[in-house]
């Protein structure tokens, strides 16, 4: 008498079993040796996009999002393994990788840096095709459009965001300073406070506007309702609530450094007070994010394990 598998059906393939599958796939040199191309050719690119990384607050998460991008695509080839053949690849694409170095090299000696790095995006997906076709499109395309969130936002978006941010962050924050019990009032960015050792002043910076935990904010959101089971509705309203989520992070972290401004005296304890509640700030948004996947399971039970689809079409194991 057969024994019964240790995983059911409707559970899909063991992990173990899944893993071996992986490493002995027989695309999977290609797919390296094509990712190691495409590194070396995006070389300097990457490592201008390390030091706005390493210099700019608001994109500090860069770091993360290469590593977060290979663990999105290992999930998919393991829930959804495939076996590869070579695939038919037609001039159309080897045509639209040419056209996207093109535009790659056009964008490099025009000085237009950011659209240079873009390109990276566009290419990837076509190296992706061209080794594996649509198959391995299906399932890599999700890993690939998060590596966006390696990119700066453009100048004049990003003028454009931040300071209507910055003005959300201070009439927010006065309007719960007020209500929490202080005496403020706000001229422009500038946050005056009634203490007992006089007028405090408490500037809304641009760097304090809400973007940096946005963008991060933003990357972490995608990267969970992606790699976590849950219905399609469920992941727009996660991604939708990434914006209210980090406008709310912020002005608590302005409503608290205005409390400790108001009970801690000196320059070092004000530096402090402003280092202490902007730790805050990722720890409540992860909590806010949390509580709001709950609250969703809480109130419409729809057996998100087993009742899930995984994100974008993926078509059924071919079998020799």
């Amino acid at each position: 008498m057969s024994q019964s598998p240790a995983y059911p059906p409707s559970a899909g393939p063991a992990p173990s079993a899944s893993l071996g599958r992986l490493r002995e796939a027989p695309w999977l040199p290609s797919a390296l040796a094509g990712a190691a191309l495409l590194a070396f050719a995006y070389a300097p690119n990457v490592l201008d996009l390390a030091t706005i990384w390493e210099n700019e607050p608001n994109y500090s998460h860069g770091f993360l999002v290469v590593p977060i991008a290979a663990v999105i695509l290992w999930r998919r080839l393991v829930d959804h393994p495939f076996e590869w053949s070579p695939p038919r690849v037609s001039w159309l694409a080897w045509g639209a990788l040419a056209a996207i170095l093109a535009a790659r090299i056009l964008a490099y000696e025009r000085g237009m840096s950011w659209m240079e790095n873009a390109t990276l995006i566009p290419a990837a997906m076509l190296i992706v095709h061209v080794l594996g076709g649509w198959e391995l499109l299906k399932r890599a395309w999700p890993a690939i459009l998060f590596l966006v969130f390696m990119l700066p936002l453009p100048r004049a978006v990003n003028t454009m965001v931040a300071l209507p941010l910055q003005r959300i962050a201070t009439i927010g924050s006065s309007f719960m300073l007020q209500l929490t019990g202080l005496w403020v009032v706000a001229t422009g960015n500038v946050i005056t406070l009634a203490t007992p050792r006089g007028p405090q002043q408490l500037e809304v910076a641009q760097a304090c506007n809400g973007l940096s935990m946005l963008m991060t904010l933003a990357a972490t959101v995608t990267a969970t309702v992606t790699l976590v089971p849950m219905p399609t509705w469920k992941r727009l309203v996660v991604l939708a609530s990434a914006l209210p989520i980090a406008l709310i992070s912020n002005v608590c972290r302005i409503v608290a450094t205005g409390w400790l401004y108001y009970l801690l005296e000196g320059e070092l304890a004000h530096e402090r007070a402003h280092d202490w509640s902007g730790y805050l700030m990722m720890p409540l948004a992860l909590v806010l994010v949390g509580s709001e996947l709950w609250l969703l399971s809480w109130l419409f039970d729809d057996e998100e394990a087993t009742a899930a689809r995984p994100i974008g079409p993926v078509a059924a194991p071919r079998r020799a």
